[in-house]
């Protein structure tokens, strides 16, 4: 018994270690290499027929450091499958899993991995983008097909609506694809718009103040100024920004945000409110402050004198998220437009570039999260965005996190980190 408890409690602190070192290491660091070798430790140990309580977070834990190299390939997939035979109602062991299948080209492995978790969490959305990932990269329309009637078999009356989430996953896959070809053209247009319009600045510079049509030509530098401004944004509403995200403490930073706004508001009343105990995101801060900036300028120029607007953060224990709500009490977005104020370049308003909702839907996007509005006329609207909370494997001492990485706009498949 004594030594069944020594074995327990050593296994134990290896464990400890290993999250110790392996909380915000850079791959292949010094702290990342000793975190792999207290893992790898405890399941030599177990290997030996000692400790089990561990293995299925052993296996998450080291499964993600390993995963971050290709050439450990082989040696994570045998990691996960162990910790999936410990715990296998574990979806994001079997997303994963799935993942690195995919990677190494075994597609039908890695299709049946993804399945299991969508299974198994209908409501966690890094399988469904992963598997429209396989179909986009992988399948031709023949086999999509196919597949399409499989889950309707397989996933019966919830069919409908996996395929449904899965549908959009794909027309996702390929609006990118079209972006990403657009932006990259776009890039050269706007460096010759850049170029042309500094030799125009310039000429009109050298000109004699009493050259005839130097007016006429001073508009056009405007007018063309303008147009290169307006393209710099429709090209930003399609790439994002390199993000660099942190943990963040998501109320304290609208709140701070919210005060800096509060001067713009006017004669307009601008309210901030946040519910206890919301739990921290992984998220790049300047982003996620430009987002809800937008939203909250937007909503203020929404609302009529003396009307309000109210910022709201929270936690949504359904969705796993956390929320930001803009709700103003202004006139409302008519239902035939709702569909439209995401897009790109699209405006409601005069003075509106149309980019700014575009930019904000990107944002959440980019942080694996949505951005929904909800508005009727007459009845003020309401812009939501949710950010998906860190998954936990419970322990009455420790869990286990999945840190999301950087969210990419590749077609790249997507890993958790599982590490809080």
């Amino acid at each position: 018994m004594s030594n069944t408890l020594n074995t327990h409690l050593d296994l134990e602190t290896h464990f400890q270690m290993a999250l110790q070192h392996a909380r915000g290491a850079a791959p292949g660091s010094g702290d990342y290499k000793k975190a792999v070798e207290h893992l790898e430790y405890i399941l030599s140990v177990d290997n030996r027929g000692g400790e089990q309580a561990l293995i299925d977070r052993v296996c998450f834990l080291l499964g993600s450091l390993l995963d971050d190299f290709p050439e450990n390939a082989s040696r994570a997939i045998a990691v996960y499958r162990r910790g999936l035979e410990a715990d296998p109602l574990f979806a994001p062991g079997h997303n994963n899993l799935g993942v690195l299948l995919m990677q190494n080209g075994q597609i039908l492995s890695a299709l049946g991995e993804l399945k299991i978790a969508i299974h198994l969490e209908p409501d966690y959305m890094l399988p469904y983008r992963n598997l429209a990932r396989l179909l986009f990269q992988h399948m031709s329309s023949a086999q999509m097909e196919r597949e399409y009637a499989s889950i309707t078999e397989e996933f019966g009356v919830r069919a409908s609506s996996i395929l449904a989430r899965l549908s959009l996953e794909l027309i996702d896959l390929g609006r990118a694809q079209v972006y990403e070809s657009l932006y990259t053209h776009g890039h050269r247009i706007k460096n010759l718009m850049g170029l042309s319009g500094s030799r125009m600045r310039r000429a009109i510079r050298n000109l004699p103040q009493n050259t005839d049509g130097l007016d006429d030509l001073q508009d056009i530098a405007h007018e063309q100024e303008h147009i290169y401004n307006q393209w710099v944004a429709y090209l930003r509403s399609m790439k994002q920004d390199t993000m660099n995200p942190a943990l963040v403490d998501v109320p304290q930073l609208i709140k701070k945000m919210t005060h800096k706004l509060s001067a713009r508001a006017g004669n307009k009343e601008l309210i901030f409110a946040a519910e206890p105990h919301v739990p921290q995101v992984i998220a790049d801060a300047g982003m996620l402050s430009e987002a809800v900036t937008n939203l909250t300028l937007n909503a203020i120029e929404a609302t009529e004198d003396n009307g309000r607007v109210t910022v709201q953060v929270g936690a949504d224990t359904e969705r796993s998220s956390v929320y930001i709500e803009v709700e103003d009490n202004g006139p409302g977005i008519p239902e035939n437009l709702q569909t439209r104020i995401f897009d790109p370049g699209f405006s409601t308003r005069e003075r509106g570039n149309g980019y700014g909702l575009s930019i904000c839907s990107r944002i959440a996007a980019a942080h694996r999260g949505t951005l929904r509005v909800i508005s009727r006329p007459g009845a003020g609207a309401v812009f939501r965005i949710d950010l998906p909370v860190d998954f936990e494997v419970s322990t009455q001492q420790d869990s286990i996190g999945l840190q999301r990485r950087v969210p990419d706009t590749s077609r790249d498949p997507i890993a958790e980190e599982f590490i809080q």
